[in-house]
């Protein structure tokens, strides 16, 4: 096969046109042969009486008497039978029947090259009516029936997609694929001319016809052999194929020369035996990749294929003719069934979406297992207990619905069911995302992977932003997340499964759980970080000014009032109060009053001006800031600046508090590293108000806050 494969190294599109091409021409050839025949413009049919019915009249200039339901009793001197318009003479029993098909067929051919031809014809009285009939030379295109288009479009679809996985592989299972694609097509389409013609044939070309019928059904099933011997493992060398190959087209040179036993035997005994190796095939193969989860899983699509087209195929067509029943489906709808496998076939040799497959090849199996039952409890019923028909297939459809379907759903389930996320995963991500050890953390997020999916194994991958599944499902990447990196899992359920696109969905789930747990963590230790600063700062800015006024007091009972306050600013500290409607004046006349008293007490005097409406209202985190940031600077004035005066201006402007506060004392460059942590506390007050503040230090310490009267939005 590697030398077959040398000399036909062309590129992939050159593949494709080149399969496409030889499509074309066989198709144009086929629709020629069936328009270039003779054409009476009458639609024929075998009836349940042995003779031919008329179906149809497709020309408008045929005599009266010709009318659907009509008996065609002959055709110029020949007496018309059933068989004379039968679809596939293969399912006759014998040569000597066969032959004698093929001389009446090649009468009929000449009686209807004739310029006149003489239709009798049987009416409503019984009595044979004769007419005469000028056929026309040629079929029009649109009075082929459905299954000659059906036939072109089976054939074309098996060369093109053979044509597209061999253009796309370059390895034997392709090739053996294209050979059973052109051997599908030359049967549909030498089937499409035969058995669809009005009524008879050339007798050569018949021959010619029925043989490309039949040497292209048996290439495809040796195709299809092939194809089984290398793929999804190779079981089969050269040498095995070579003779499968041998042995096969003996039987079909065998059945040409009417050497079989008996022409039923002959066309379809070949395409039974070839359909028992297949499955004793899918068997091995099963077998040989016991350990192998892609292989396993292309043999799965294998096994639907063949079972949803070849077993109808062979049980409907092959089985009855062998026995001397006449088959119930047509020749054209069984090309369907086989185009069927032929692309369930082409879809596993090309691995497309090949994790997917396996629960499709279920769904699939048992729909056709619940109707094949149905028909068989059907017939049961109707022929072994004569039950009547209606009543029959009720019970039949009653005992399908109770046992077959939830015996099916119970299976489905188990094939479907996968380790993977459950309600239960959410809590061990929440724990895995607040594990404060990043080492500790990426290692049960390893766990809680192996848990889920239990792959062979799990390495580092590199970063990618969501899951994927690749190489045919047999690895799956997982991206990173802020505290774990990116891994690779194969092989799900110790290497005996694939992973599904369903895993990959699921893995993005924990991942994006894991990042949204992670983010809750970083905001609500960030929240606990500021929250603890507020709190240090408001214990440094207010408790601090109020346990330093306590000290310098020196009435008793002025310090009781004085630690009473201060308790309320603790809990006010605590509880981070808030609250709106507090009027300005009230909340800068109790502050005045309290700096005055601090100041007081070290022989330091006051100036407080204020530029303010008297019933501008406020909110109590405003108050509270501006509260923070005078305290701050007169206990910083206090401690350090050496200072005589101390002055407070406030006014309103533009919707903002502008507040300036400033001291005669030795400025703020002296000692800034003594108290550094009051003035930074200042800045981040009014810069969390929505304001700024600024320090400056000339002639003493001046302090500039702008601190605007709507509470920002947090």
């Amino acid at each position: 096969m590697s030398s077959i494969d040398a000399q036909l190294q062309l590129p992939p599109l050159a593949r494709l046109l080149a399969a496409l091409a030889i499509f074309v021409v066989s198709a144009l050839a086929a629709l020629w042969l069936a328009t270039a025949q003779p054409w009476l413009g009458l639609v024929l049919q075998a009836g349940d009486d042995g003779l031919v019915v008329l179906v149809d009249v497709q020309r408008e200039d045929l005599p009266n008497g010709l009318r659907p339901g009509s008996r065609i009793a002959r055709i110029g001197a020949v007496n018309l039978h059933a068989i004379d318009v039968m679809e596939e003479p293969d399912t006759l029993n014998s040569y000597a029947l066969l032959n004698e098909f093929r001389a009446r067929q090649a009468e009929l051919s000449a009686t209807l090259n004739q310029p006149q031809v003489l239709v009798g014809f049987a009416g409503d009285n019984q009595s044979i009516q004769t007419v005469v009939v000028a056929p026309y030379a040629g079929r029009p295109a649109w009075s082929l029936p459905f299954e000659f288009w059906l036939q072109l479009f089976v054939g074309g679809a098996g060369a093109l997609v053979g044509g597209w996985i061999w253009a796309l592989k370059r390895d034997r299972p392709s090739v053996f694929l294209a050979i059973s694609g052109f051997g599908l097509m030359a049967s549909a389409l030498s089937a499409s001319v035969y058995s669809t013609r009005e009524l008879a044939l050339d007798a050569e070309l018949f021959r010619m016809l029925n043989a490309g019928n039949f040497v292209g059904t048996n290439i495809f099933g040796l195709a299809l052999i092939s194809l089984l011997l290398s793929y999804p493992k190779r079981i089969g060398g050269s040498l095995v194929i070579l003779a499968v190959w041998t042995i096969g087209l003996g039987a079909v040179v065998a059945q040409l020369m009417q050497l079989m036993p008996s022409q039923s035997i002959g066309s379809y005994g070949p395409m039974l035996a070839q359909f028992c190796i297949i499955l004793a095939l899918v068997a091995i193969q099963y077998i040989a990749s016991r350990r192998a989860p892609l292989a396993r899983a292309a043999l799965g699509w294998f096994g639907l294929s063949i079972l949803l087209g070849t077993s109808v195929f062979v049980f409907t067509i092959a089985v009855p003719a062998m026995l001397g029943v006449e088959p119930h489906t047509r020749q054209a709808h069984a090309f369907g069934i086989i185009l069927i496998i032929y692309c369930g076939i082409a879809i596993a040799v090309a691995r497309y979406r090949l994790f997917d497959l396996g629960i499709w090849s279920f769904r699939l199996t048992s729909y056709l297992l619940g109707g094949m039952l149905l028909i068989a409890l059907d017939a049961v019923l109707i022929y072994g207990i004569a039950i009547e028909r209606i009543p029959a297939f009720g019970l039949a459809l009653l005992a399908v619905a109770m046992l077959y379907l939830p015996l099916r759903n119970f299976l489905g389930n188990m094939l479907a069911r996968r380790t993977g996320v459950d309600a239960l995963r959410v809590r061990e991500v929440v724990d895995i995302a607040l594990t404060p050890n990043v080492t500790l953390r990426q290692e049960k997020w390893r766990g809680l992977l192996d848990s889920a999916f239990a792959p062979l194994s799990i390495d580092l991958a590199a970063p990618t932003d969501r899951a994927r599944i690749v190489d045919g499902g047999q690895k799956m990447l997982v991206p990173f997340t802020k505290g774990t990196p990116a891994m690779c899992l194969h092989y799900a359920h110790g290497g005996r499964k694939l992973f599904l696109q369903t895993d990959a969905d699921r893995v993005q789930q924990l991942v994006e759980l894991m990042d949204h747990a992670l983010a809750s963590r970083d905001a609500q230790e960030h929240g606990a970080r500021q929250e603890r600063t507020r709190m240090a700062r408001d214990l440094h800015d207010n408790i601090g000014a109020q346990l330093l006024r306590t000290l310098l007091s020196r009435d008793p009972e002025r310090k009781d009032a004085i630690i009473s306050e201060t308790l309320t600013d603790l809990r006010d500290i605590i509880n981070n109060a808030q609250g709106t409607g507090l009027v300005l004046s009230e909340v800068l006349a109790d502050l005045r009053f309290e700096t005055d008293e601090r100041l007081a007490a070290v022989d330091m005097e006051l100036r407080w001006d204020m530029e303010i409406d008297e019933t501008q209202a406020v909110d109590a985190r405003l108050a509270h800031t501006l509260r923070s940031i005078i305290r701050e600077a007169a206990s910083n004035t206090i401690r350090h600046a050496r200072a005589r005066n101390f002055a407070v201006r406030m006014r309103v402007a533009a919707g903002e508090l502008h507040v300036h506060i400033s001291d005669d004392g030795v400025g703020v460059s002296d000692h800034v590293g003594s108290h550094d942590g009051g003035l930074v506390n200042m800045a981040a007050r009014a810069e969390g108000h929505g304001g700024a503040l600024t320090i400056s230090s000339d002639s003493g310490t001046h302090v500039f806050a702008r601190l605007p009267l709507e509470t920002p939005s947090p």
